[in-house]
């Protein structure tokens, strides 16, 4: 398709446009787009900062909207099945074996079979849960907006163990890092700058460290796991690498308002309020640097073949370059885009702020 016929073609796809550098690349075409949430009263700016989860075995993508409803849509965009929550979502879900848990800001963590949408079990942990769950060794672990790290039978959904470290006076970013776990070890970051490793069986502290900056905002916004080392972002300004079995510093990058991270392609790639950087992953040189173009919402940056796809709030959803960070397209679908797409193969799943589900099949 030559570039414009993809403008026209984007052009007429209802309520969306999109922003093209000059000689853009023809990199996805827009499969569907379906929306899921209305109007909301009293609303003037909609933010859906939660995000897709892609299940393996039936294609199905699985999302929470800031309505209260958990969906889940089949590849050609019919829904498949529906469940109303009492809260909303910040988080994309984890699949996990034909199972989605999903932690809600109703302060509870959904276990849901990914086929049927049959609720399996749900607890309710009290306090509003604001991440991607992570499952390993048969727990379920998920991070609450009020510091507190649960560890749930991912079979039965019976209380574990948490862990708690004490709300820091002031303001806090709102959000929090997604746990991870392997290994015998879950890792989770907290909002007054430390970062926690914790025996998955019974919560027994390994390591803490305090990794933040002094500043006004210490939150750990987002940790990454890579082989022997765990990767961290801290909002008041820098982007950590340590050892993950004790701890120690490795690198450090200043990065004034870090965000969110991902890792691929032989970098480290952080987000932050003005730029995305790529950093090398054992020494944290700077690869290269774009800029952001928007704001980070609380979604979290991913990989797709060569891009990296970076949802920037109203800056739209920004597809760089993952070699160069140089920027081929941005995607606005009039709303901006502040949640975490969800990837299944060559397909990706994109929620805007507006409510609308966009599949956009990559080149």
């Amino acid at each position: 398709m030559t570039a414009l016929a993809l403008a026209l073609a984007l052009a007429a796809a209802p309520g969306v446009s999109s922003r093209l550098p000059a000689g853009p690349l023809d990199l996805y075409r827009i499969a569907w787009m379906r929306p899921v949430v209305g109007p909301q009263a009293m609303e003037s700016r909609p933010l859906e900062p939660g995000g897709v989860a892609v299940d393996p075995e039936t294609g199905y993508a699985v999302f929470g909207t800031r309505d209260g409803w958990v969906h889940a849509l089949r590849p050609d965009g019919s829904v498949a099945w529906e469940l109303r929550t009492a809260g909303s979502f910040w988080a994309p879900p984890a699949i996990d074996h034909g199972v989605a848990y999903v932690g809600c800001t109703d302060g509870r963590l959904y276990a849901l079979a990914t086929a049927t949408g049959k609720e399996l079990w749900r607890y309710d942990a009290k306090e509003e849960l604001g991440t991607r769950p992570a499952v390993a060794d048969g727990t379920v672990f998920v991070m609450s907006l009020q510091d507190t790290l649960f560890a749930v039978d991912a079979k039965t959904g019976a209380w574990k163990w948490h862990h708690r470290r004490e709300a820091r006076a002031g303001f806090t970013v709102r959000g929090a890092a997604w746990p991870v776990a392997r290994g015998g070890t879950v890792w989770a970051g907290y909002s007054d700058g430390w970062v926690a490793a914790l025996d998955v069986a019974n919560g027994a502290t390994r390591w803490e460290r305090t990794v933040a900056p002094a500043g006004d905002y210490l939150d750990v916004d987002a940790i990454q796991l890579d082989g022997k080392h765990l990767y961290a972002t801290a909002f008041s300004g820098a982007v950590l690498a340590m050892d993950a079995a004790t701890g120690d510093p490795v690198w450090a990058f200043r990065a004034p308002g870090a965000a969110r991270l991902v890792l691929g392609r032989g970098a480290v790639i952080a987000v932050t309020s003005s730029s995305v950087h790529a950093l090398d992953p054992a020494a944290g040189h700077v690869l290269w640097t774009a800029p952001l173009g928007g704001a980070p919402g609380g979604g979290a940056p991913v990989i797709a073949g060569p891009w990296v796809l970076v949802p920037a709030g109203q800056g739209g959803l920004r597809f760089l370059e993952a070699s160069s960070g140089r920027t081929l397209r941005v995607l606005d679908p009039g709303t901006g885009i502040s949640s975490t797409p969800g990837v299944g193969g060559e397909r990706v799943y994109v929620l805007s702020n507006g409510g609308d589900l966009l599949a956009l099949d990559l080149r």
